[in-house]
């Protein structure tokens, strides 16, 4: 589990507090171990939901709480248990997000990719990516950076100069208008409707444009506005425009035409674009290129889909997601995506082909702990359509 610097040292607070009143002989205060029950029950995974809190004894009949959580209903449970053990309290607890975005909570990415990080620092570790015109829930600022969190619910912390704020009308504008996803490999927003021109910026696959009215396009080139503002012009035959592409079915044949077009692609711990992936990285741009929104980390998307045991890998389907860790801890570490006849893709040093198959040339003995198939469980959690994201478009889940 990835947490940021701010809750490693909270949750060290807390278990040192809980630690002297045990070493003294009196059972921990009941408000800090309330404050643990509830974060193992409504936010076991911290890097969906903030919940960094502690309870601060001032005296022997009042506790303060304080920290940060992103989750009214969560704090509104804390405090219900709390007064239901007669604990008298104060709440200082912050909600996110925090006053100092004001009106701005949301953001879209201005860059091709972006880096995301654990904590606001360009030395933090690298713990995904996110590519130009996503949509980001912005929860507080610090410095240059700012709290995000992504469409999968994914949190993190990316630079202010990787994104334009917006209000929510102005995003409810964004996600009306024509909009356009680049679907090519890599490409370049040109200065002018020409290839010759001046490069406005590069993309890769799964930029999101929107239509520049005051500019006129061509049967070549589309006028297009990027999410900061800049305008340029993109080739048509590199765009689909966004919500006819958001409505495709899912079709297995472009998830292995997608994965295969990754191949020889570094490693790359955190990516999330074709310019470098994770093994969880890759099969999440798989699925985004096909309309569909992955949870983040291999250890949640194997909680998601309809699930099978590993061993049952000879009925896969084009498309299932394949797991693999540790038989005795049963800990997920790596996945890839199953093409055919036992062979799946996958990103392990850089993409490439193996097999599960002992009898192959290219067999790798990893082992396989479980299986997910995607394509029956569409719309479940952690699996969801873009078409029906309401991040991107005016609609309701």
């Amino acid at each position: 589990m990835k947490i940021d610097m701010k809750t490693k040292t909270l949750k060290i607070l807390g278990t040192l507090w809980c630690s002297l009143w045990m070493l003294s002989g009196i059972a921990a205060p009941p408000a800090a171990e309330i404050v643990e029950q509830i974060g193992e029950k409504f936010a076991p995974d911290r890097r969906v939901v903030v919940y960094e809190v502690v309870a601060d004894p001032v005296n022997d009949t009042l506790c303060l709480l304080r920290g940060k959580c992103d989750r009214a209903e969560i704090i509104d449970s804390l405090e219900k248990a709390l007064q239901q053990q007669n604990i008298p309290f104060t709440n200082y607890i912050n909600l996110l997000p925090d006053r100092s975005v004001g009106n701005h909570t949301e953001a879209l990415v201005t860059l091709s990719s972006v880096n995301l990080r654990l904590s606001p620092a360009h030395a933090a570790e690298m713990v995904s990516q996110a590519l130009m015109g996503t949509p980001l829930r912005v929860l507080e600022k610090y410095e240059d950076w700012y709290h995000v969190q992504s469409p999968e619910g994914y949190l993190s912390w990316i630079d202010a100069s990787a994104v334009v704020l917006k209000t929510k009308e102005e995003m409810d504008r964004w996600r009306d208008a024509q909009r356009y996803i680049f679907t090519d490999y890599s490409g370049f927003v040109y200065a002018e409707p020409d290839k010759t021109s001046a490069h406005i910026s590069d993309l890769v696959l799964g930029s999101i444009l929107e239509l520049d009215p005051d500019q006129k396009s061509n049967r070549k080139f589309v006028a297009v506005q990027l999410p900061d503002g800049r305008k340029g012009y993109v080739c048509n035959d590199q765009i689909r425009e966004f919500s006819d592409w958001a409505d495709d079915p899912l079709d297995p044949e472009q998830l292995e035409k997608t994965a295969r077009s990754m191949m020889g692609v570094p490693y790359l711990w955190g990516g999330t674009s074709v310019k470098g992936v994770d093994c969880s990285g890759m099969v999440k741009t798989a699925y985004w290129n096909s309309g569909i929104i992955l949870i983040r980390d291999a250890s949640q998307q194997a909680l998601t889909g309809e699930r099978f045991n590993g061993e049952e890998w000879r009925t896969c389907q084009k498309g299932d997601l394949l797991f693999f860790g540790n038989v005795a801890t049963g800990r997920i570490t790596h996945v890839g995506m199953y093409l055919d006849n036992g062979r799946f893709i996958h990103s392990s040093g850089k993409v490439r082909v193996n097999s599960l198959d002992p009898d192959a040339e290219d067999f790798v003995g990893y082992p396989c702990l479980s299986i997910s198939r995607i394509k029956n469980r569409i719309g479940t959690p952690g699996i969801t359509r873009v078409s029906e994201h309401p991040w991107y478009f005016n609609r309701k889940l």
